[in-house]
């Protein structure tokens, strides 16, 4: 498994804050936001296939991604282009 360590310079350590309880707020580069985002879609087409996965868990899962994808959806660049974390 690579670490830290393969990653680019430019690249910060992740930082996570407790706003209030149960609310985070996340400063993170866009490929950590990614490599995020693509973990728990990976999560969810291999839960999706297992029949022994939690119901509940699954439905979370597509809920969370799901919000992302809208937010994202709205998130624009100043010059209008689409503001994928990655670019």
């Amino acid at each position: 498994m690579r670490g830290p360590s393969h990653l680019p310079a430019t690249v910060g350590p992740m930082k996570v804050t407790r706003a209030r309880e149960n609310v985070f707020e996340l400063t993170l580069t866009g490929q950590e936001l990614s490599a995020l985002v693509a973990g728990a879609r990976m999560a969810l087409d291999i839960m999706e296939r297992d029949p022994h996965a939690p119901d509940e868990a699954i439905e979370l899962l597509r809920g969370v991604i799901g919000d992302y994808d809208k937010a994202l959806a709205r998130l624009k660049t100043p010059d209008g282009r689409p503001g994928r974390p990655s670019e």
